[in-house]
């Protein structure tokens, strides 16, 4: 009887300790590394690691990376909490007063997430200093601001014209359309341009998709796959859209052409059979990274698809064979076999093997976390950081934790934001 006593009296504290909170919630708030590694070690084998603890000592790591910050490390924070903006917004609002780099850069964020009032910053729209004038110049979206949003699009500074391109997109104003034209074209900036181009899908009509059209000879890769998806958003699919992703989807030979043809196979019974033969053409013989997306986009359940990817699952192109055997892993008939050999390339020294290993975690093959932890090992910063976005992919959440006290300040707040994103799926 009193074995049974003392048996279950261990039960009851060990079942305590596990609920009594992970002991590295106080190092991660005040930042003591050495400390907080040894709390996560510590309550990894106390079993305190859950999900919903894990995350609270996420957030509270982010937060204080986030303030304590200084000077171009305080900049590199607040951009590496982009993704997460949302759980740390208290600690984002306080950068905001501050007369660093960072501070402007925060506002940045918040208006972009749309975190913040807008008419708090607009006073900042003629600063002298560009990043301040970004942050008011992004809020000029109402029509009386028209005029002094498209003047922005020709501010010297690229910051500034991604601001105002930006709140051009939100504006949906169609006298923006001929500035827009001209951003798309010639801003020197490329990420303006794609941006511009996205600000343009929101004006669907006739005229756009043509103007759109006549960007396409002479458009970056980039700038041309915006172009396709743009024209598969309502108002411009309905005003010749579609017309133009059937164009390109039959006589293109590049990834706006494959990418066509995927949003042809999904926009229904109509344009299907297109899609699907443009997904194929490009299979069978493209260019690799034409041959990839193709892959990535093609319904492995078709018949035909499923023969040319196959063919591909044993191609000397270690791009190729990747994205064949992913695909072939969605199919359940070909699940197990294609997982080795994504595992067979994970474990290889080839440059794929990164992508394979990212692979297995999303598809959810625990045999690559010996792989993982040991790139968790690596001088490389930015293999650790792929190492716990492994884990979390995998849902090991408590050994991804660990690397919430690796000793690069950049690695830790990137996987403290890592988690914060995944914790929205719990």
């Amino acid at each position: 009887m009193r074995t049974r006593h003392f048996l279950a009296s261990i039960a009851l504290a060990v079942s305590l300790a596990a609920c009594a909170g992970p002991s590295a919630l106080r190092p991660a708030r005040s930042g003591d590394v050495a400390a907080l590694r040894a709390a996560l070690d510590a309550d990894l084998r106390a079993g305190r690691l859950t999900r919903s603890a894990v995350g609270d000592i996420a957030e509270a790591l982010a937060s204080h990376e986030l303030q304590s910050a200084k000077g171009n490390d305080a900049l590199q924070r607040v951009q590496q909490v982009r993704s997460c903006a949302r759980h740390l917004q208290d600690g984002l609002v306080e950068r905001t007063k501050g007369t660093d780099l960072a501070a402007p850069e925060a506002a940045l964020i918040l208006e972009q997430s749309h975190l913040t009032d807008f008419d708090k910053w607009r006073a900042r729209s003629a600063d002298p200093d560009p990043m301040w004038r970004a942050v008011g110049v992004r809020t000029l979206t109402d029509p009386e601001s028209a005029n002094q949003r498209r003047a922005a699009m020709l501010d010297p500074d690229e910051n500034v014209r991604l601001a105002a391109v930006r709140a051009a997109e939100d504006a949906r104003d169609a006298g923006d359309g001929a500035q827009l034209i001209d951003v798309a074209r010639l801003d020197p900036n490329a990420l303006v341009r794609v941006t511009a181009v996205r600000a343009l899908g929101q004006l669907g009509s006739p005229e756009m998709v043509l103007r759109l059209k006549d960007m396409m000879t002479n458009g970056s890769d980039a700038v041309r796959q915006s172009i396709v998806v743009a024209w598969s958003w309502p108002g411009m699919l309905e005003a010749g859209g579609q017309r133009e992703l059937i164009l390109i989807a039959e006589t293109g030979k590049d990834e706006a052409a494959v990418l066509a043809g995927g949003i042809l196979l999904r926009l229904g019974a109509e344009t299907r059979g297109t899609g699907i033969s443009t997904l194929l053409k490009h299979i069978d013989g493209s260019a690799a990274r034409a041959r990839v997306l193709a892959i990535s986009l093609a319904p492995i359940d078709d018949p035909a698809v499923r023969q040319a990817v196959s063919k591909l699952s044993t191609t000397p192109d270690p791009e190729v064979k990747l994205a064949a055997l992913t695909s072939l892993a969605r199919d359940p008939a070909e699940r197990a076999k294609a997982l080795d050999g994504i595992g067979s390339l994970a474990a290889s020294s080839l440059p794929v093997a990164a992508k394979a290993k990212a692979t297995m975690a999303r598809l959810g093959d625990a045999r690559v976390t010996a792989l993982l932890l040991k790139d968790g090992e690596s001088k490389v910063a930015e293999t650790r950081v792929d190492a716990a976005r492994g884990l979390i992919e995998l849902g090991d959440i408590a050994r991804a934790a660990m690397f919430l006290a690796d000793a690069d300040a950049g690695v830790r707040t990137r996987t403290a934001c890592q988690i914060l994103v995944a914790s929205e799926r719990w």
